[in-house]
């Protein structure tokens, strides 16, 4: 969304309210939006326990699984066979939990094992994405973007939302472009470096990193009233002002809602962040959730996943380019290799230490990753595919 007023704006109003703050500590409140900066560094994080399971999905390889799935759930309840369906992109990220008490953000936490996660509240006010406060004229608002809504948006005492924290793919780019020109470590992914940047116990650190979220769930609610529709629950959320994908679409049947997903198999490069898949819904979720579950998976939605653009070649030899501030990065000369309809032959290795780390060696097979527009990267090796004619590499001295 486009800001209200300029960063310069922003930036005077924000100084202003620290002095004030200094000059009034006892009118510092808990969304203000001097906290983002968060406390001090922790040693530690606390566990924290979900309200209700935080869970995961079975996933589909393809239309005939997301079939199969459907007439598996039909058997069980047989109102699915009139079921609508809620298509929303599946975020490669970090899932977090966040906690409102009367319209403020009281706690954040990640998933963890799904019943119990770590404490990252401080980190996760950092993140300019999430809102403090509810604002009190979403909370009373009948209209959503200018229509009717069919539901009540009176906001619970409590509720609890997951949503999925990420860097966006150009603003990785740019992180590692500004690293890089410092003579600093470029990281090797954004879904890596997003994971890595919340669970920092310095939120100074956590502040630093172009870290955003899409939120998609309302997983607890007490008092007031939530839809019971997964569509409307992302209007709904939108209009509390959160963060949601422009994505979505609802289908009236199953069929419709694999074609849709397919089309972004094929345009998945025109996604912002790292998307490894879809996950198709059913819209009634007083409906998915009678069908119950299987393991931790929940029958009423199912993950169908792209093809994976991972893919193995052989490592011919390892080149290092020289930055324009003379830092060497090592980059590796493949096999050409076709991944996601682009021939592959040269790859990052990141730096000299990750070629030690993971023991790559000259002669192996190697798995190779294109993710979006991040440039390939190699995974590492095929340890069991070695036939000891493979060569240790020395980094220039």
């Amino acid at each position: 969304d486009a800001s209200l007023i300029s960063d310069a704006e922003y930036d005077k109003l924000y100084h202003e309210l620290k002095r004030i703050e200094a000059e009034h500590p006892d009118w510092v409140t808990p969304d203000s939006p001097t906290q983002r900066a968060g406390p001090k560094a922790a040693d530690r994080f606390d566990k924290v326990r979900h309200p209700a399971p935080i869970l995961s999905l079975a996933n589909a390889f393809g239309a005939d699984d997301a079939r199969a799935w459907l007439e598996r759930v039909t058997k069980i309840d047989d109102r699915v066979e009139k079921a609508k369906f809620v298509v929303e992109p599946k975020i490669d990220g970090l899932s977090v939990v966040l906690h409102y008490r009367d319209g403020i953000f009281a706690q954040g936490a990640t998933r963890g094992d799904g019943e119990v996660g770590e404490d990252i509240t401080s980190n996760l006010r950092t993140v300019r994405a999430i809102p403090l406060r509810i604002p009190v004229e979403s909370q009373k608002s009948k209209v959503n973007d200018g229509r009717p809504s069919t539901f009540d948006l009176r906001l619970p005492d409590y509720f609890v939302i997951r949503g999925e924290a990420f860097i966006p793919i150009k603003e990785f780019e740019e992180l590692n472009q500004k690293l890089e020109e410092a003579g600093e470590k470029t990281y090797l992914n954004p879904r890596n470096t997003a994971a890595g940047s919340l669970r920092q116990l310095d939120p100074a650190l956590t502040a630093s990193r172009p870290l955003t979220l899409l939120v998609y769930q309302i997983i607890h609610s007490e008092g007031g009233t939530v839809p019971t529709s997964q569509w409307e629950i992302l209007e709904y959320l939108k209009a509390l002002g959160f963060p949601v994908t422009d994505v979505a679409r609802r289908f009236d049947d199953l069929e419709s809602a694999i074609a849709y997903t397919e089309t972004w198999d094929k345009r998945r490069d025109e996604l912002p962040y790292e998307a490894d898949g879809m996950v198709i819904k059913i819209d009634d979720l007083n409906l998915a959730a009678e069908l119950g579950f299987v393991g931790k998976d929940p029958r009423g939605a199912i993950a169908f996943k792209f093809p994976a653009r991972e893919v193995t070649t052989t490592l011919n030899d390892i080149g290092v380019a020289v930055g324009r501030t003379g830092v060497l990065t090592p980059y590796a000369m493949l096999e050409a290799v076709e991944i996601g309809g682009v021939i592959v032959e040269r790859a990052t290795l990141h730096n000299f230490d990750y070629i030690a780390e993971k023991d790559i060696r000259v002669g192996d097979r190697v798995l190779v990753k294109r993710a979006v527009e991040v440039i390939p990267y190699i995974i590492g090796p095929v340890v069991d595919a070695r036939t000891g004619k493979e060569k240790t590499y020395q980094p220039p001295a």
